[in-house]
C-alpha cells in the first residue's frame, strides 16, 4: 500500500497526539496518586497521634476501661481496620479489629512511622510520651485496597480519555489529511503531465485557501506553456527547424539584425510554365498544385541536411551548409538538385497518366562565401543568405533550360576535387549583376551510383 500524503499526515498528528497524552496523562496522574498517597499517609499519622495523645492518661494511670473505649471507638473510623496501645515492654493493653504487625519488624517501623503489612494494610505508629518519659505507643492499621481501587480507577479513566482523544483526533486527522492531500496529489498529477509533455492539463476542483492560488498558478504556468509550444509549432513552419532551434534556444529574446560570413551553397528552384498554367484557374487549384510540388522540394531539402529559405512566387531557394555547419554543403546541395530534377520526372509521369497537369522545373546552384543571418526590419525579420553565390544561382536557374541543372564552373571545380560528376560545359555567358563572363555547366548526372561516397552523415527523411 502506497502512503499518500494524507495518510501520512494523519499518522504524524495520531502520533503526536499519542505522545502529548500519554506524558500529560502520566504526570498528572503521578502528581494525583502522590496527592493521596500523602492524604492517606497523613491520615493514619493523625489518627496514630491522637490516640497516642488519648491514651497518656489511661496508660499511665493503667485505666484498661479508657484504653479500650479509645481502641474500640478509633476501629469505627472508615478504612481503619486495626488499634492498639502496646506498653514500652511490648504487652498489648488494648487493641480491636486484626493482628498487629510482627514485633520483630518494630524497630524499622518504628524509624519509618508506617509498616506496610500483608493484605494493603499499613500500620501507622506514634509513641505515648508524658513529660519525655515514654510509656507506650499506638498503632493504627488502615486498609490501603480503597486507595489502590481509587488509582486504578484513575488510571483506567485516563486510559478511556486518552482513548477517545486519539480517536477524535485521528478522525479529525484524516479529514484534514484528504482534504490537504487532494490538491497535493493533483498537483504531483499535473507536474507528471507537464513533463510528458502533455500542456493542456488543467488542474480541476475548488480548492480553498493557498492551494487556490497555486492551482491558479499552476494552470497558468501549464497554459503558458501550451502557448509557447502552439507558437513554437507554428514558427516551426514559418522556418525551418534548425533556424526555429537556434535561435528560441538563445537566452536573450532581443534579436538583432546581423548576420555571420559562411561557406555555403545556394540552390534555386523554378516551376516552369506556371504563368500559363495559372491563366484560367482558380486559386485554390493552383495553391494545391503549388503545395504538392514545394512539398517535393521541402521534403528532399531536407533529405540532404538542407533548409528551405523562402518560396518567391513559384520559386523556392534552398540552402546548405546554415545555419548548421555542413562541409559537404556542395556535394549535398547538387544531390539535392538531381534528387528533385528526378523525383519531379516521376512525379509528372504520374500526373500524365491521371490527366492531370503537369509542371517542369529548371534549377541553378552555386556557392562560396555568402552573409547568413536575420535580415529586415525590427518588426519583421527573416533568416536568408545574400551574397554573390545566391544571386549567381538565381541567374543561373532563369538561363537553364526546363529539365536542366546548371550551376558555374568553380563550383564544380570545388565539388569534384571528390566527388566526380558528369557534366558538360554549355557557354561563358554574361550574367546580369556580374562584371565578368560566368562559365556554365549543365550537370548529367553522376558516374555510377556504386561510384559515390558514402552519406553516413545524410538525413533519412525530412
Amino acid at each position: 500500500m502506497k502512503w499518500h500524503f494524507g495518510h501520512k499526515l494523519a499518522l504524524l498528528m495520531t502520533l503526536l497526539v499519542l505522545v502529548a497524552s500519554c506524558i500529560l496523562g502520566y504526570t498528572l496522574v503521578y502528581r494525583q496518586f502522590s496527592m493521596m498517597e500523602s492524604q492517606f499517609n497523613a491520615t493514619g499519622a493523625t489518627l496514630a497521634s491522637q490516640l497516642s495523645a488519648a491514651s497518656v492518661e489511661p496508660m499511665f494511670t493503667e485505666d484498661q476501661l479508657a484504653l479500650g473505649n479509645l481502641v474500640f471507638s478509633l476501629s469505627d473510623q472508615p478504612s481503619v481496620v486495626s488499634a492498639a496501645v502496646i506498653n514500652k515492654d511490648g504487652d498489648i493493653l488494648a487493641d480491636a479489629g486484626r493482628s498487629l504487625p510482627t514485633l520483630s519488624d518494630v524497630n524499622a517501623f518504628k524509624n519509618a512511622g508506617s509498616l506496610t503489612a500483608d493484605n494493603d494494610i499499613v500500620w501507622f505508629y506514634a509513641p505515648v510520651v508524658f513529660r519525655g518519659v515514654s510509656g507506650g505507643a499506638a498503632w493504627v492499621g488502615m486498609d490501603k485496597s480503597h486507595l489502590l481501587a481509587s488509582q486504578q480507577g484513575v488510571i483506567q479513566s485516563g486510559i478511556i480519555v486518552v482513548t477517545l482523544l486519539v480517536l477524535s483526533i485521528t478522525l479529525v486527522a484524516v479529514r484534514l489529511g484528504q482534504s490537504l492531500g487532494k490538491p497535493v496529489r493533483d498537483l504531483i498529477q499535473g507536474t507528471r503531465a507537464i513533463e510528458s509533455g502533455h500542456y493542456g492539463f488543467r488542474i480541476r476542483g475548488t480548492h480553498r485557501g493557498e492551494f487556490s492560488d497555486l492551482t491558479k498558478a499552476f494552470n497558468n504556468m501549464a497554459k503558458g506553456l501550451e502557448e509557447k509550444q502552439r507558437v513554437e509549432r507554428l514558427f516551426s513552419r514559418f522556418v525551418s527547424d534548425p533556424v526555429a532551434a537556434r535561435y528560441m534556444a538563445q537566452d536573450n529574446v532581443e534579436l538583432k539584425q546581423e548576420g555571420k560570413r559562411v561557406d555555403a551553397s545556394v540552390v534555386f528552384v523554378d516551376l516552369v510554365g506556371y504563368t500559363a498554367f495559372s491563366e484560367g484557374r482558380h486559386p485554390e487549384e493552383i495553391a494545391e498544385v503549388l503545395n504538392l510540388y514545394f512539398t517535393e522540394f521541402a521534403n528532399t531539402c531536407h533529405q540532404f541536411n538542407g533548409n528551405v529559405d523562402k518560396y518567391i512566387g513559384d520559386c523556392a531557394m534552398l540552402i546548405f551548409g546554415c545555419p548548421q555547419p555542413d562541409p559537404e554543403h556542395r556535394y549535398h546541395a547538387m544531390k539535392c538538385a538531381l534528387q528533385i530534377r528526378e523525383r519531379i520526372h516521376t512525379l509528372n509521369e504520374l500526373r500524365a497518366k491521371a490527366g492531370d497537369p503537369c509542371l517542369d522545373i529548371r534549377i541553378g546552384l552555386s556557392g562560396g562565401t555568402v552573409l547568413a543571418g536575420l535580415l529586415g526590419s525590427h518588426e519583421r525579420m527573416q533568416y536568408t543568405v545574400i551574397g554573390e553565390p545566391a544571386n549567381l544561382a538565381s541567374r543561373l536557374c532563369d538561363l537553364a533550360a526546363p529539365g536542366q541543372v546548371m550551376t558555374d564552373k568553380a563550383f564544380y571545380a570545388a565539388l569534384t576535387r571528390r566527388h566526380p560528376l558528369q557534366a558538360h560545359e554549355t557557354q561563358s555567358i554574361q550574367v546580369k549583376g556580374f562584371q565578368t563572363p560566368i562559365e556554365t555547366l549543365t550537370i548529367d548526372n553522376w558516374p555510377e551510383e556504386s561510384s559515390l561516397p558514402s552519406l553516413g552523415h545524410e538525413k533519412t527523411g525530412s
